[in-house]
C-alpha cells in the first residue's frame, strides 16, 4: 500500500469513529468500542485481488493494496460506535480480473465497554459472491 493510501485510510479509520449510522455520539452513554474484522478471499485461491476496502456504516473504515496482486486479505478496524443498527461491507475496488467468486469468512464484531472490557462478540455468517470491481459483499448487525 503505498504511504498516501495508508494515510487516507488512518484518516477514514478516525473519521468512521465519529460516524455512527443512528443519532447516538460516541460520548454518549451507550457507546461501545468495536474492532472489525474480516478476510476475502478469491474462491479459486487466484490472485486477483489488488485494492478491497472495509466500508463500516457507510463510510471506509480499511483499504489493503496487496502489491503484487493476493488471493486472500484480511480487513479490520476499531472505534467507537453507539447502540442500535450498524452496517459492514467488504468491496472489491480493484482486481486482476473481473468479475470472481470471493468468501468472506472470519467477520467478527468484538464489542468492548469504554473500559475495553470485552462484553461480547458477534460472528458474522460466510458469504461467497461473485463480485465485479466495486461490488461488495455486506452485513447487519446491532449494538
Amino acid at each position: 500500500m503505498s504511504l498516501k493510501k495508508a494515510s487516507v485510510a488512518v484518516m477514514l479509520a478516525g473519521m468512521w469513529a465519529l460516524g455512527c449510522s443512528n443519532s447516538n455520539s460516541p460520548t454518549s452513554g451507550s457507546a461501545f468500542m468495536v474492532v472489525i474484522s474480516a478476510t476475502i478471499t478469491n474462491t479459486a485461491m487466484a490472485a486477483t485481488i489488488t485494492e478491497a476496502q472495509l466500508i463500516v456504516d457507510g463510510g471506509t473504515a480499511s483499504i489493503v493494496a496487496p502489491s503484487p496482486a493476493a488471493s486472500t486479505q484480511t480487513l479490520g478496524t476499531s472505534g467507537q460506535a453507539g447502540s442500535g443498527p450498524h452496517t459492514m461491507a467488504v468491496t472489491i475496488t480493484g482486481q486482476t480480473t473481473s468479475p470472481n467468486s470471493y468468501t468472506v469468512s472470519a467477520a467478527t464484531v468484538q464489542v468492548f465497554d469504554l473500559n475495553r472490557t470485552l462484553l461480547k462478540t458477534i460472528t458474522l455468517p460466510n458469504q461467497t459472491a461473485v463480485l465485479g470491481t466495486g461490488s461488495s459483499i455486506s452485513y447487519s448487525f446491532s449494538l
